[in-house]
């Protein structure tokens, strides 16, 4: 490729910035978000595959502007502060409406179209809402005005989602990148094999933990199936599973990434600047819902195995317990150094910087921690490129979500449209919830997680807390159901290419997936109800209702399945389904009857088996 070698420059140029920035080099606020953003434009505009000499030019003027207009608000800082937002003349209109042109065409190269036609329709709300009669609409606004707020102040593209891209993501999805190129990636692999492989359903359960594992570093359910379904689909396919099967449990464990701490999809970030929670009290409050989502995928996994008559990897096909540890140092090692540095109290980012620097003498050591001088230089080259390019894809996914946010505080259209959820909800919690999960919901079918959560929360999460709410319960009530499209038809991300790799069909990938991931649907309203689950205020309690839930979940998982200690009948599956509701119930006779249920339809079916082996 023509540019390969200059992106690779770029890339490189770009992870030192990102890395030594949060800790060692601070800026203020416009010039730091400016020279993030001009890089994620250059990998953009520049990364792709240009074959043709006319795309080429058009990609290289593309990047040239976006640099310059980037470069511009960086070197007239001191000047662009004492504006107030007021442009000086027409070519700073002109340039705020260019810049917001490169971001839109930047997203739409990074991900889907959605968002940027998202953001399309908040600026034409912004121009023509004036026209709009009654509540909704909006004082005119001139061109000037609009562009002087989008370029000129740190409420408009400047503002604080690109921050958060710039100051925090950007180096822990370095961190993430340079933890499975060092190593990190075959060490999630062996160690999900060795603690899973050899058990009922040994496949399926590896891609579960793996996927958990790696997922807590990536923080996307597409990379996340891309990477290690490459490894678990045959795997599963091999030992006997349906291809809708094997893609289903890929697409499940990996959409379980984005809610798993560390990175969480990057939501973890922005949702400790959006509610001022330090960011370790965030992953914290997380760790329990995630740890019962795939406790539902496992359970899910191991019923459907039972029923099926599925056995574990035979034990000479198992990785040795010297072997795994070796491999799992590789992402242990810069683990522990994390986790230590956030619980002596260091930022995230001074946590994620030294966290990085471990990984590096990492590269120089193969899988038996032998030197391997000859392939370092390899591996840190690609975890620099994928790294970069991830950073990139976000950077641009932050600014053109803050072209919406920013649209969406000036219009006043946030408040209206929260006041109106208000007042329809009658100040009742359980419909406030329900129309804050259809909001984030629609917005997560097309539309990145991290941007989804952003935008929806900013119209739900005031009619939640309204509602009763402590922060942390409405912003993570946002958050999850901002991700269910990754395995919820009609789009479904995840499904989509878990079931291309398995080569299955698509439509019953997705219904299996639905049956795996169930927990996703509940947990929400089950936290909003039940905050101690996220807020540890009390010991007792909190394990009080992650067992409940645990219990519920398994009642769910096992009807869905068809199996419980033998196959069920569709009125025993039914039962079991009622049970588990029950079971989530806030009411002590409804839920104890729910768990009594459960009990005694578990001793039936352990003395009909006895029976049927008798």
């Amino acid at each position: 490729m023509r540019t390969a070698k200059y992106v690779a420059i770029a890339s490189a140029i770009f992870a030192a910035y990102q890395i030594i920035l949060p800790v060692y080099a601070f800026m203020p606020d416009i010039r730091e978000r400016a020279v993030h953003l001009s890089f994620a434009f250059v990998l953009i505009f520049l990364g792709g595959n240009m074959r043709q000499r006319r795309q080429w030019i058009a990609d290289l003027a593309l990047t040239a502007a976006g640099i310059f207009l980037c470069m511009y608000a960086f070197f007239n800082y001191d000047g662009i502060m004492g504006q107030y937002g007021i442009p000086t003349g027409t070519s700073q209109v002109v340039m705020a409406f260019l810049l917001i042109a490169l971001i839109l065409e930047a997203a739409r190269r990074a991900v889907r179209p959605a968002l940027p036609l998202i953001a399309l329709a908040a600026l034409l709300y912004a121009l023509l809402g004036h026209l709009i009669p009654g509540y909704f609409g909006h004082p005119p606004y001139t061109l000037s005005t609009l562009g002087g707020m989008f370029y000129l102040t740190t409420g408009g593209i400047w503002g604080q989602l690109l921050g958060v891209s710039a100051n925090t993501i950007a180096i822990f999805v370095f961190l993430g990148s340079f933890i499975v190129h060092s190593g990190g990636g075959a060490g999630f692999m062996k160690i999900s094999l060795r603690l899973a492989g050899r058990y009922v359903g040994g496949p399926a359960k590896v891609a579960v933990i793996s996927s958990a594992l790696f997922g807590s570093v990536s923080g996307s359910a597409s990379a996340n199936v891309a990477s290690t379904g490459v490894f678990t689909i045959p795997m599963m396919k091999r030992l006997g599973y349906r291809p809708e099967f094997a893609a289903a449990v890929e697409a499940v464990a990996s959409t379980g990434g984005q809610i798993m701490p560390p990175i969480m999809g990057a939501g973890a970030f922005v949702m400790a600047e959006l509610i001022e929670i330090p960011y370790l009290r965030i992953a914290a409050g997380a760790s329990l819902p995630a740890i019962l989502y795939f406790f539902a995928a496992w359970a899910g996994v191991h019923f459907y195995s039972m029923r099926e008559g599925f056995r574990g990897i035979p034990r000479e096909d198992l990785p040795g317990w010297k072997e795994t540890l070796k491999a799992s140092g590789f992402f242990l090692v810069p683990f522990t150094v994390l986790i230590y540095l956030m619980v002596r109290g260091r930022t995230p980012q001074y946590a994620a910087f030294w966290a990085l620097l471990s990984t590096l003498p990492l590269m120089f050591l193969n899988e038996n921690w032998k030197p391997d001088v000859h392939n370092a230089l390899g591996k840190l080259k690609q975890a620099v490129i994928n790294g970069a390019r991830q950073a990139a894809f976000i950077a641009s996914i932050c600014a053109c979500a803050q072209i919406i946010i920013a649209t969406i505080a000036f219009t006043g259209i946030g408040v209206k449209a929260s006041s109106s959820l208000l007042a329809f909800s009658e100040n009742s919690l359980f419909l406030a919830l329900v129309l804050a999960g259809i909001t984030s919901t629609v917005l997560g079918m097309e539309v990145p997680t991290t941007a989804a959560y952003t935008v929806a929360v900013v119209v739900a999460g005031p009619v939640l807390i309204e509602a009763g709410l402590p922060p942390l319960a409405a912003h993570m009530f946002v958050f999850y159901l901002a991700i269910l499209s990754a395995v919820t038809p009609p789009v479904c991300g995840a499904v989509f290419i878990a079931a291309g790799m398995a080569d299955a069909n698509w439509v019953k990938t997705a219904f299996t997936a639905l049956k795996l991931s169930f927990a996703i649907f509940i947990l929400p309203f089950y936290f909003a109800y039940s905050p101690s689950l996220l807020i540890f205020d009390s010991p007792a309690e909190t394990v009080a209702h992650f067992l409940k839930t645990a219990l519920a979940l398994l009642a769910l998982s096992s009807g869905f399945m068809g199996y419980l200690r033998s196959r069920l009948s569709t009125f025993v599956r039914m039962l079991l389904v009622a049970a588990g509701i029950m079971i989530l119930s806030p009411v002590s006779w409804v839920w104890g009857t729910g768990a009594a249920a459960g009990f005694l339809l578990y001793l039936r079916d352990g003395r009909r088996e006895a029976g049927r082996v008798a």
